[in-house]
């Protein structure tokens, strides 16, 4: 917080008094100095970027825009809340509810197509949902969005990634395109070119590099760590002096583990793959499990593992992937990767966040936006293989993982380390990741703005030149190429789906020449 700046109490606020007694009950009576930078735009209406670290509350501002725009609205009104993973969708949605019920305001989630995954939202008043779905919703259904009156984006950075970023892109443009007057809020720890993407939002920016504990960022070489930075409440002066794990140096992520438990924390390992993962997972827990039951003051936890192996190993998600969890779990271990159920997701992150497990070995879709830190996260694998050879992982996705590290209600500071092999690669990790900054989130949507046009045409109501260009012109890609070439590259696309017979062209219209005369 800034010198002589006064925090903000949530009571001073404006807000229900029903809101007001249900933070106060959770322990938040004030705002921590990133949320009350946001929290006076936010619930005047105003359009928002939250670029702030992991843990700095971007989420409470978001919950707390949404309860207040929905508060001064006519009656019907909506809010989406759109994010990358169903994980998310499920964390986001239990604390949305517990807020909003409150004030007799009900959440919706949908997420897929299965039963219980898109149950409600026609009566909810508040819609979680990953972009996927949403984009399928109304495409099937263009009215739903009729009365939306706020718009929240969660991990908005995942604009850059290639898989999901266009759908995420283009439903953001539909919604802006449709509802021109609802309230926009993006929300994101990592972004390199925060005031393009602000631009682009026509919002304002809110920035920080605030942290409720500190983060000690460094390498490990072999078994020999180095803090090289620490961000937050402590200062360089205050960095911790190298010091050499024990252990075994063909055991290395063993050792990073005992240390981990000794020095009374928890850790998250990531890795890059899944096989990975699990690999980890059943080896450091086969450790332990030795450990464990050789040693009388450990009975109650070696039950409690057992009860919370079988609980993973029995019922309709049991397969040979159950019994690979099951067992590292008896060791106090597991894995977390994207081929888990929801079912298995929920019971290893509620086992970590109650300290049953002592670490989970993760691919880096954990690292995005799920609310599961750690005393310690450490990186093994900070290079992927992209289909033509292993090339190192964007500053941004590091950063995801770091943030990770420190709970705020437990540690006065939280550790991330990555490995390396040597002191070449040590000191190529600490120029890049550790000094470096995170690169700028580019639009992706050119490699799939065919399927994007087609769509367009096909169930988006765009079915005229003039139409589809002013709509694509809403696009972050409209605005990070020239013009002339996005009017070419939609004009060429046309006449290939023309030549194909996927669309077909009339000729002119006189009501499209009539808007354009209104609108010149």
């Amino acid at each position: 917080m800034d010198p002589g700046e006064r925090p903000i109490k949530v009571s001073s606020l404006g807000l229900d008094s029903r809101i007001v007694n249900h933070l106060k009950q959770h322990g938040i009576t004030t705002l921590h100095p990133p949320q009350a930078k946001a929290i006076g735009p936010a619930l005047e209406g105003k359009n928002l970027l939250l670029a702030t670290p992991t843990a700095s509350g971007k989420s409470l501002i978001a919950y707390l825009a949404i309860l207040q725009k929905l508060r001064d609205a006519e009656s019907g009104e909506r809010a989406f809340y759109i994010v990358p993973l169903k994980a998310l969708a499920n964390e986001k949605v239990e604390e949305l509810r517990n807020l909003a019920e409150t004030v007799g305001l009900t959440v919706g989630i949908a997420i897929g197509d299965r039963d219980g995954e898109s149950g409600g939202i026609e009566n909810s008043d508040i819609v979680v949902c990953t972009s996927e779905k949403l984009d399928s919703i109304l495409r099937n259904n263009p009215t739903f969005s009729e009365r939306l009156s706020i718009i929240i984006a969660d991990e908005f950075h995942l604009i850059n990634d290639s898989s999901r970023g266009p759908t995420l892109e283009v439903l953001l443009a539909r919604l802006r395109h449709l509802n021109p007057d609802a309230q926009r809020i993006a929300l994101s720890a990592t972004v390199g070119n925060p005031r393009e993407l602000a631009k682009w939002l026509d919002a304002e920016l809110i920035e920080s590099e605030w942290r409720p504990v500190s983060l000690q960022q460094g390498t490990l070489t072999g078994l020999d760590l180095e803090i090289h930075r620490s961000i937050g409440p402590s200062t360089e002066s205050n960095l911790p002096e190298p010091r050499t794990l024990e252990g075994k140096k063909t055991k290395i992520t063993n050792a990073i583990l005992e240390d981990t438990i000794v020095d009374g924390g928890q850790m998250i390992l990531f890795v890059k793959t899944r096989a990975s993962a699990e690999k980890e997972a059943r080896e450091l827990g086969a450790k332990r499990v030795k450990a464990l039951v050789n040693i009388d003051d450990f009975a109650d936890e070696v039950e409690e593992l057992e009860k919370l192996a079988k609980k993973i190993s029995k019922g309709e998600d049991s397969s040979n992937l159950s019994d690979r969890l099951s067992n590292a779990i008896k060791g106090g271990v597991a894995f977390h990767h994207a081929g888990l159920t929801g079912k298995q997701r929920n019971i290893v992150e509620q086992a970590f966040k109650e300290g049953l497990l002592k670490c989970i070995c993760a691919t880096p879709t954990l690292a995005a936006g799920v609310n599961l830190p750690a005393r310690r996260v450490v990186i093994r694998d900070w290079t992927r293989w992209d289909g033509t050879g292993s090339k190192p992982i964007s500053v941004m996705e590091i950063q995801q993982m770091q943030g990770r590290a420190g709970r705020p209600a437990y540690d006065d500071h939280g550790e991330s380390w990555i490995m390396v092999k040597n002191d070449a690669a040590r000191d190529k990790v600490v120029e890049k990741y550790l000094f470096g900054e995170p690169e700028d989130v580019r639009s992706q949507l050119e490699d799939a703005l065919l399927s994007h046009v087609l769509s367009s045409i096909a169930s988006g109501g765009l079915t005229d030149r003039d139409a589809l260009g002013r709509f694509f012109d809403q696009t972050l890609l409209a605005q990070q190429i020239r013009t002339e070439e996005l009017k070419q590259r939609i004009d060429t696309m046309i006449d290939w789906l023309v030549d194909k017979d996927m669309i077909i062209r009339d000729g002119e219209s006189n009501t499209v020449i009539e808007r354009i005369q209104e609108r010149d």
